[in-house]
């Protein structure tokens, strides 16, 4: 069995000898890569529980949901398990538990499903759970909800409900929850979320749904362990003064994390309190405990030592980047969370106070994620401002939960990753920290996109890329950018598209990896991209899009080294075809 990798990154790499210390701490957990073997994924048991009240029929909520549906049967395999329940004022097993083996006609049911009335919730939830617990003979049990509306029929008192899906996940059921729009309780689903061990989503537009049904599933479909905790032993007068990460607690004190998913590492913020020491110290011991897919514990833990050193000595060790940035993030988590208090008192002038503050603070830290995530704070407060009071409550509470408890190892929103999308221009014009040239392997200056570039930076330029002896299909080098508004120019070489025998996708999707790769070790925290493999080469434009989107949303999702990915199309045509693709994967 291959064990994650538990990290523990100081702030500075010592303590003070002659005065007491505040600490951070960043706790990485790195769960594995997926290999061959791994990616015989567990098997799966889903209850798919859809609210079909009457309000799902406005902007064509009803007919994304039963999209997204379709498309989450599809990709489950004959092994998996799944039931379909529907609810308004009256609750339906539309489908009851099953063998994923009949795709045809399980979609057939699901394209049939109308609108009704009313929103029992809790009994539509509480049906879907009796359905996956008929037979808990899978690795993986979720009940995955999804409503626009107020819980009005039934049970509604949350707390009440949050008990309930907490003592199903007890038994081995989780429950992830949608909630679409801006009328629905987000203090209910998260909850929800929260007690049963699953994900929240707050989804702006019912177009978003196939994508996060597709996040969704292929969350679990990755997990490798479950009822994951960490737990903190500080050593003797050392006091664990906060945790920053907006984490629950279970009855022995421990911190409840999210499932441990291959390639999807966890990080989290420990506060600590250091008296003066004299000598190397082991500060802390962090316990990480997990369920394998087998249903077997497990448990790995490190240690915590550090030198001591004089107060000056402490003052001129330099600051860990990656440290300063995860901080930042989950001040803003929190400044977030405040706002959602202030106006939720009607203190909206404080509100947006905090939010403004939040943003110039994080400006100040100049780390990557400064950008997009004083653009998020910049938007909270737009929509404060102008009323939108329920919206911006939402994408508060949404992005507090995603950075502070779920997704702390990358963005949360590609929205601002992307910048809001993808735009018409010139890609020797951008002024990002890199920009990316797509070359010929040998740097040449020949090409549209080439010969823009070069001609714009001058000819230092090609000299320097004469000094790199070539490039090879699918990688990356670097120079400066010279006369260029960019800092680095990044040079990658795609392969010309020979109708998809030769590996040209996977060529093109390396080229948009070992770019980011490149610019991450190189401290730069935005790019610009152009459309790779377009033009010329001849790929056809519709699948260069989609390779850019998705291999680069996965590098986001998963770090946070680089905060703002642009990209750069130099005709419209081009530009629609990154756009839809966008709309697609900004939902993740």
């Amino acid at each position: 069995m291959i064990l994650p990798r538990l990290d523990l990154i100081p702030l500075r790499a010592a303590v003070c000898a002659n005065q007491p210390t505040t600490l951070d701490v960043l706790v990485r957990i790195t769960p594995p890569e997926e290999t061959t073997t791994a990616a015989q994924r567990p098997t799966l048991n889903i209850g798919f529980v859809i609210d079909r009240s009457g309000s799902m029929g406005e902007h064509k909520k009803i007919d994304y949901a039963r999209e997204a549906v379709c498309y989450a049967i599809e990709q489950l395999r004959p092994t998996d398990r799944l039931s379909v329940t529907v609810f308004d004022d009256q609750v339906q097993t539309l489908i009851s538990s099953t063998l994923a083996n009949n795709k045809a006609s399980l979609t057939r049911l699901v394209k049939q499903v109308q609108l009704g009335g009313s929103t029992a919730l809790h009994a539509g939830w509480v049906q879907g759970g009796i359905q996956v617990g008929q037979v808990l003979t899978a690795e993986l049990n979720r009940i995955i909800l999804l409503s626009d509306g107020l819980a009005n029929v039934g049970q509604t008192n949350p707390d009440v409900i949050a008990t309930d899906v907490h003592g199903l996940a007890q038994r081995g059921i989780s429950t992830s929850t949608l909630g679409l729009g801006d009328d629905y309780n987000e203090d209910l689903l998260e909850a929800m979320a929260r007690s049963g061990d699953g994900n929240y989503y707050y989804v702006a537009s019912a177009k978003q749904l196939p994508g996060i049904f597709e996040k969704e599933l292929q969350g679990l479909a990755a997990t490798i362990g479950s009822h994951v905790t960490l737990g903190m032993d500080p050593q003797g007068t050392v006091v664990v003064a906060d945790v920053l990460n907006d984490l629950s607690v279970d009855s022995q004190g421990r911190f409840k994390l999210p499932n441990l998913l291959f390639s999807n590492p966890i990080e989290v913020v420990v506060r600590l309190k250091v008296p003066a020491v004299s000598q190397t110290t082991k500060l802390c011991i962090f316990r990480l405990r997990w369920t394998d897919t087998g249903q077997q514990p497990q448990e790995l833990q490190a240690s915590l030592h550090l030198p001591a050193v004089t107060s000056q000595q402490l003052e001129e060790l330099p600051l860990n980047q990656e440290v300063q940035q995860q901080v930042a993030l989950m001040m803003a988590a929190r400044a977030k969370k405040e706002a959602v208090r202030l106006a939720d008192a009607g203190q909206y002038t404080s509100a947006s106070q905090v939010l403004q503050e939040a943003k110039e603070e994080i400006l100040e830290f100049e780390v990557s994620m400064s950008r997009p995530e004083a653009a998020a704070l910049e938007d909270l407060d737009q929509e404060l401002q102008s009323g939108r009071f329920s919206s911006y409550r939402k994408m508060s509470s949404s992005q507090a939960y995603q950075r502070s408890g779920r997704r702390s190892s990358g963005h949360t929103n590609l929205l601002y990753a992307f910048e809001r999308g993808p735009r018409f221009g010139d890609i020797s014009q951008q002024d990002t920290d890199a920009i990316v040239n797509s070359a010929d392997p040998s740097l040449s200056n020949r090409g549209v996109i080439s010969n823009a570039i070069h001609q714009a930076a001058g000819p230092e330029l090609l000299a320097a890329c004469r000094q790199l002896d070539g490039c090879a299909e699918g990688e990356a080098k670097i120079t400066p950018g010279f006369g260029l508004p960019a800092q680095w120019v990044i040079h990658t070489v795609c392969p010309p598209w020979r109708n998809g025998k030769y590996g040209e996708a996977d060529l093109l999707a390396q080229c948009y990896r070992n770019c980011l790769t490149l610019a991450a070790v190189h401290g730069i925290h935005s790019i610009a991209f152009p459309a790779i493999g377009t033009g010329a080469l001849g790929f056809p434009v519709e699948q260069a899009a989609r390779i850019a989107l998705e291999t680069v949303s996965q590098f986001l999702l998963s770090s946070t080294a680089i905060g703002t990915v642009r990209f750069v199309c130099a005709d419209e045509l081009t530009l629609q075809y990154y756009e839809a693709e966008y709309q697609r994967v900004a939902g993740w």
